[in-house]
């Protein structure tokens, strides 16, 4: 965590502007990834009239504010969602550097949140998970694992002690993070089995478990883990039972669970150390 002098100030607005930019892209990849599209080429364009958006229609949050939300060229209207992607990934980024201060943990916990954001939105609108996603989230979490391990850390490593007979035994060493990838996807693969056979449909998608198993890397498989699982599910009970309550959604009606996941993911990567105490102690002795 880093101090809020006046230099320090002006460090988070230009963060908050170097991140409101990521976020203009991420909203060309939540267009464009799921249609199978260029992230790079053709050039962005309003989508009601076609025409090529030029730099003063790209500028984050300031464009849409300026010409409030219409196309400069047809005056239509577009989504307020694009101008809230970059004012979300905008206070992100500053969120990763007041949290994580100078260091190589605030640009991947940054990174592993617009990965989050993508999905979000991609698996809100389309139903699905993109495989890219989740393999940047899976390896960032193995990267952070080998990085403690060159710094001499060892606490990524999970042991397993095993004792054959009164004077044999054997131990395991595995990495923290492949474990997790294997308690994540395994309990997410085993829900997904039990929903299936007692509501007779599939009630959580591939995707899920893909991105239960990057998360897995990421948090390890221990109380982080537990506690983003029941963060995701508490925030999807909440959404579901709201989204009947208003009449959005039927019964029998798939409310997709990736954004949830999402959430619950943000909320772990900047404030897991304060939220894991607070929730485990609901539910154990800590």
């Amino acid at each position: 965590m880093i101090s809020t002098g006046p230099t320090e100030v002006a460090l988070m607005i230009v963060i908050f502007l170097i991140g409101a930019s990521i976020g203009s892209f991420l909203n060309v990849v939540i267009f464009r990834l799921p249609r199978g599209e260029s992230l790079v080429h053709p050039r962005s364009r309003c989508l009601s009239c076609g025409s090529d958006l030029g730099v003063v229609d790209l500028v984050p949050v300031l464009t849409y504010i300026g010409l409030r939300g219409r196309c400069r060229h047809c005056g239509r209207p577009y989504s307020p969602r694009y101008m809230l992607v970059e004012a979300f990934t905008g206070v992100a980024a500053t969120a990763a550097l007041y949290v994580f201060g100078p260091t190589i943990d605030a640009p991947l916990a940054f990174l592993v949140v617009c990965c989050l954001v993508v999905i979000f939105f991609i698996d809100l609108d389309h139903y699905i998970i993109p495989d890219e996603t989740v393999a940047i989230i899976a390896g960032i979490g193995i990267l952070i694992e080998l990085l403690g391990a060159l710094q001499g850390a060892r606490g990524g490593l999970v042991v397993f002690d095993e004792r054959l007979s009164s004077s044999l035994s054997y131990t395991v060493v595995l990495p923290r993070s492949l474990v997790g990838i294997a308690m994540g996807a395994g309990l997410f693969m085993v829900i997904a089995y039990v929903a299936e056979k007692v509501f007779r449909r599939p009630g959580m998608g591939w995707g899920d478990v893909k991105l239960a198993g990057a998360m897995g890397a990421l948090l390890g498989p221990g109380y982080q883990f537990l506690t983003y699982f029941m963060l995701a599910v508490v925030v999807g009970a909440l959404v579901g039972v709201i989204s009947m309550a208003a009449g959005a959604v039927g019964r029998r009606d798939y409310i997709p669970f990736g954004p949830m996941m999402a959430a619950a993911g943000v909320a772990m990567v900047y404030f897991g150390d304060i939220i894991t105490p607070v929730v485990m102690s609901r539910f154990l002795v800590l």
